[in-house]
């Protein structure tokens, strides 16, 4: 049984799903290549696999240094699941190396529940962001849950809102220190804004349709369930459980304001539908529908294959 397997947290569990994303990840490659390879793209893609991974772990060790979730494996399943039913995260490498650093940014946010190195925190976080929207602009957005977090957990000490402008500021700094030596050229702040685009009309095939009709409605499910048993929980577990709906929010408005809509952009939703989800599974009961579930799920990147 699925569920049975993964609620347990073993070194096989991590093996199985790191083979699972990476058969997936190169058999996508293959199915999309032009078969023109040479030494460096082969290195290049060997490179994005490890990006891969690393942000599967990554979200690991965020739920679980932060006791978003139980010892379980559940959320790095779902997050494999997640990317590998919309596989054109494969092929943008700025969707990806964007979504790394938000993730490394969200690891400082929600650790500011410590109220330890908090000014620290509020720094390198401001630094990861402004660093993603260098790569891919309306990450950016994810600013506003920094600011969130401050005034969650830190907002006595008003220093502390004007931290993610000094890091945004360095990320600029750096950029035209780079762009001053390599091209010559100067650019400002507006220069970095790119226009936004609300058209859907890319998402109208079965190949998206389907599976995001399925990770929406078990989102949506997970959400419910999160909430209801929100009024069990403490003061400090409330406060987190705010943010992620916020990190889930942003994450959406980052794929509502992408001028170029090809699914990659969903790549930004992984982490916090894996989150909710796998609270969902952890609790107890209902055995038989999440088991059924979580079989859907783990088929839905196969089905896709056929659509």
């Amino acid at each position: 049984m699925l569920t049975s397997f993964f609620s347990k947290s073993k070194p096989v569990n991590y093996l199985i799903v790191a083979i699972f994303m990476a058969l997936f990840f190169v058999g996508h490659l293959l199915i999309s290549s032009d078969n023109a390879y040479n030494l460096g793209k082969v290195a290049f893609q060997i490179g994005m696999l490890f990006v891969f991974l690393v942000s599967m772990l990554l979200v690991d060790f965020i739920s679980r240094k932060n006791n978003l979730t139980h010892n379980n494996t559940f959320k790095i399943l779902l997050f494999a699941i997640f990317v590998t039913t919309f596989p054109a995260t494969f092929l943008e490498a700025d969707v990806l190396f964007a979504n790394f650093f938000i993730l490394l940014a969200l690891r400082r946010i929600i650790s500011l529940k410590t109220k330890k190195d908090v000014q620290k925190k509020i720094f390198d976080a401001a630094l990861w962001i402004a660093l993603a929207s260098c790569i891919y602009f309306w990450s950016i957005l994810f600013m506003g849950v920094l600011f969130i977090a401050i005034a969650q957990y830190a907002g006595t000490n008003f220093k502390n809102y004007v931290i993610p402008f000094v890091g945004g500021a360095t990320i600029i700094v750096l950029a035209n220190s780079y762009t001053l030596i390599v091209q010559n050229a100067f650019y400002l702040p507006m220069d970095w804004v790119r226009t936004s685009g609300f058209d859907f009309r890319s998402y109208n095939r079965l190949q998206l349709l389907i599976p995001l009709s399925v990770v929406l409605a078990i989102l949506l499910w997970s959400i419910v369930e999160f909430y209801l048993d929100r009024k069990h929980k403490s003061k400090k577990r409330k406060l987190t459980t705010t943010l992620i709906s916020f990190i889930l929010v942003t994450a959406i408005c980052t794929v509502v304001f992408t001028p170029e809509k090809n699914s990659a952009e969903l790549l930004f939703v992984a982490m916090p539908f894996s989150v909710l989800t796998a609270n969902y599974f952890e609790k107890k009961g209902e055995f038989i529908f999440k088991e059924v579930v979580l079989w859907l799920l783990f088929l839905l990147p196969f089905i896709v294959l056929f659509l």
